[in-house]
C-alpha cells in the first residue's frame, strides 16, 4: 500500500525537484529565448516615425520587457513546486509571449501585434497566479510565522 504523501496532487505533477520539473524549467527558458529570436529574426528597422515618439514607444518595450523578466522569475519560483497541468502551461508560456511582445514593440514594426502578444502573456500569467491558492500562500505563511506564528482575525464590530 502507498502512502498518501507520495501520491501526487494531481495527474502530471511531481516531486519540486525531480527531473520532469527541471525539464519543464528548461522547456520554458527555450521557449522564452525562441520567442525572443523569432522576433528578432523577423524583425527589421523601426518603423519611418518621430524620434521622440521611437523613444517613448521604445522605453515602454523595455519596461515591458522588465515585467516578461519578473514574470519569468516569478513562474521558475511557481514551477518548482506541482501546479495543475493548465497552469504549468500557463507559466511555461505566458513569459514568452510577453517577451516577444515587449521585442516587437522594441522593433516599432508591428505595434498591433507585439500588444496582443504582449497583453495575451500578462493577462495569462495574471489569471493563473491570482486563482492559484498556492502562489502566495508558502511566503504568506513565512511572514506569519516570522512575525510571531498567529494571524490575529478581527471581528466585525472591531
Amino acid at each position: 500500500m502507498r502512502d498518501a504523501a507520495m501520491v501526487p496532487a494531481f495527474p502530471g505533477t511531481e516531486a519540486p525537484g525531480s527531473a520532469d520539473g527541471r525539464t519543464r524549467r528548461a522547456v520554458m527558458l527555450g521557449l522564452a529565448v525562441a520567442a525572443v529570436l523569432a522576433v528578432l529574426a523577423a524583425g527589421g528597422g523601426a518603423a519611418d516615425t518621430e524620434s521622440d515618439l521611437l523613444r517613448l514607444v521604445r522605453f515602454m518595450a523595455a519596461l515591458k520587457g522588465a515585467f516578461a523578466l519578473a514574470a519569468l522569475v516569478a513562474c521558475f519560483w511557481r514551477l518548482r513546486r506541482p501546479a495543475v497541468p493548465w497552469r504549468q502551461a500557463v507559466y511555461v508560456a505566458a513569459p514568452a509571449l510577453m517577451a516577444g511582445g515587449a521585442l516587437a514593440l522594441w522593433q516599432v514594426q508591428q505595434p498591433g501585434l507585439a500588444a496582443i502578444l504582449l497583453h495575451a502573456g500578462l493577462f495569462g500569467f495574471l489569471a493563473a497566479a491570482l486563482t492559484d491558492a498556492d502562489f502566495l500562500e508558502m511566503p504568506v505563511r513565512r511572514l506569519r510565522q516570522a512575525a510571531g506564528g498567529r494571524e490575529r482575525r478581527l471581528s466585525p464590530t472591531e
